[in-house]
């Protein structure tokens, strides 16, 4: 699990879509959220294509919280430069077809992830992105809650094991007088612990500490523990706040550590 991906998604200046069903504006793809989402009008292919407002080199997608995603389902994604414009007849930059779902064990709330990352050969930095999602058949409606885009936290030396995996249950349980239980029932989010200890100075400068300080504990951020392919990779997935107080040690002159405590919206 050496080699997870941390990616703070790209602010996100507009969102079209080829097709969207009333009410679910594409735009929805760029909030924090879970309940609020793009969905597709029906059809077996549909596509929405993000504006960065800028040039941005981005290596990592996830697509979070799709709700009916099968194993039949495909991406592609397309990018575009600025000096490029916005058109996708004939893409700058075009990518393979991908399979949708990062693996094959669906998360237990049902709702599909989708990755892709940069192949060897990747796109500049792009303004326009495009992702088109195939294979759902005549009647399908595609659904995405949340999209990452951006740059992966790429660390010489990333996290160290000994990472912690639980749920917050915001339910409760109490007990009258007479002992009988009163439950109220809550939503169960998954939370992950991780910590980066062997950071170099120049890491912890240039990268950790600008990313803390533009999320803070109340911007989402993205985790997968571990992309490499594997049926559990979108179990691997987590997006959400950061909790608690975001601090950096300086252990040595040039080794640092830092910890991550994450309280998962998928």
């Amino acid at each position: 699990m050496s080699n997870a991906l941390i990616v703070k998604p790209s602010d996100i200046a507009s969102v079209t879509a080829s097709g969207t069903a009333s009410g679910y504006d594409p735009a929805y793809v760029g909030n924090d959220h879970m309940g609020v989402v793009w969905k597709s009008d029906v059809g077996a292919s549909k596509s929405f294509t993000v504006d960065l407002g800028a040039d941005v080199l981005c290596d990592t997608a996830m697509l979070l919280g799709c709700t009916g995603a099968t194993s039949g389902w495909t991406l592609k994604v397309d990018a575009n430069t600025a000096a490029y414009g916005a058109s996708f007849t004939t893409p700058q930059w075009s990518g393979a077809t991908l399979p949708f779902l990062a693996g094959a064990e669906m998360p237990v709330n049902g709702r599909g992830n989708a990755l892709w990352q940069a192949p060897v050969s990747p796109p500049p930095a792009s303004r326009y992105w495009r992702f088109t999602i195939a294979g759902m058949g005549g009647g399908g409606q595609a659904v995405v809650a949340r999209l990452v885009l951006g740059p992966n936290l790429l660390l010489e030396r990333n996290f160290s094991y000994g990472a912690q995996f639980g749920v917050k249950d915001f339910g409760s349980i109490k007990f009258s007088r007479r002992g009988v239980m009163l439950r109220q029932r809550g939503s169960k989010l998954r939370s992950l612990n991780m910590s980066l200890n062997t950071v170099r100075k120049n890491e912890i400068e240039a990268l950790v500490l600008p990313l803390l300080e533009r999320i803070g504990n109340t911007e989402g951020l993205a985790i997968l523990t571990d992309p490499d392919a594997h049926a559990m990779r979108q179990r691997r997935m987590y997006f959400g706040p950061l909790i608690g107080d975001l601090l950096t040690i300086m252990r040595t002159a040039d080794g640092y550590s830092a910890g991550l405590n994450l309280l998962s919206l998928i």
